[in-house]
């Protein structure tokens, strides 16, 4: 099974997300073992379900695209704009303007590896 675009990046938006909150409240990136465990509470929450390859791959990018949106604004990466993102049972916040523009910073991310045209 395959997420189409739309669900490959709204849980590489969710686990940036994840990577977020864990720094701003520890200062520590989520461990593999949490990237696994949120990946799985994404597939829960949505009722989704795909082959191994795609969560393990958009997994490995997330990292990256935190790393880059905590450096790149850091504004977006504080607790109460991380908090802001998520409702009250850690699903993706649609109606947050920073969900939004995750959102879209997690699309063009998607856009400009080939690497992911495949997925």
């Amino acid at each position: 099974m395959s997420l189409d675009l739309r669900a490959r990046v709204e849980l590489l938006t969710f686990l940036v997300v994840s990577h977020l909150l864990s720094r701003s409240t520890t200062g520590e990136w989520l461990s593999a073992e949490h990237v696994v465990e949120s990946t799985r509470m994404w597939f829960s929450a949505n009722g989704a379900n795909a082959d191994w390859l795609q969560p393990v791959i958009l997994a490995s990018g997330a990292l990256d695209v935190a790393q880059r949106v905590a450096c790149n604004s850091p504004s977006m990466a504080d607790i109460k704009s991380v908090s802001s993102m998520l409702c009250e049972n850690l699903r993706l916040d649609f109606r947050s303007p920073l969900s939004c523009s995750l959102y879209e910073v997690c699309l063009n991310y998607l856009a400009s590896r080939p690497s992911f045209t495949w997925l």
